[in-house]
């Protein structure tokens, strides 16, 4: 009777061993596969030289429209330095540029035209307005104002500031 009791005890502990086995080792298989994700195999890690994180890929296209009448001052305001033009030729060069413009965002805002036909349109419209600018200007000068910078610089944001305020004071 006491062997049997000792045997069902000794039962006991073995299948509460066996179960606290089964779970350790589990557990044990579960974190060697952790940490075999972990370590990114066949991948840079981040702590290594030349690691460059995966681009972000936008879908959607950004077109920024321009406000024509911003764009023409800048424009215009450097074309009358470079090209030393009188009254009437500055009216023609707005009008040209702000129809240009207009356009330019008359063609981007379509929502029906694809990248290539934006494109192709774009081109058109380049075309056209050199054809009009060649009724003012040389094609030397032409050429230059295909090369010119219209961004405007700090320094000239600077002094578009102070001349404000200089303005705002005299008031």
């Amino acid at each position: 009777m006491k062997f049997q009791l000792f045997f069902i005890k000794l039962q006991n502990k073995n299948l509460i061993m066996k179960k606290t086995f089964f779970i350790f080792s589990g557990i044990i298989i579960c974190c060697t596969f952790q940490t075999i994700n972990a370590q990114q195999i066949d991948r840079i890690q981040r702590g290594q030289r030349g690691y460059t994180p995966p681009p972000k890929v936008s879908y959607e296209t950004y077109i920024e429209l321009k406000d024509p009448y911003e764009e023409t001052n800048i424009i215009l305001a450097k074309c009358i330095k470079a090209f030393d033009l009188d009254a009437f030729e500055k009216e023609i060069l707005k009008n040209i540029l702000i129809k240009n413009f207009e356009s330019q965002n008359a063609i981007l805002n379509d929502k029906k035209n694809r990248r290539e036909d934006r494109k192709k349109k774009t081109l058109d419209l380049d075309k056209n307005f050199y054809n009009e600018l060649s009724s003012i200007l040389s094609v030397e000068e032409i050429e230059e104002y295909k090369v010119m910078d219209f961004e405007e610089t700090k320094e000239e944001k600077k002094q578009k500031k102070k001349n404000r305020r200089k303005n705002r004071k005299t008031l």
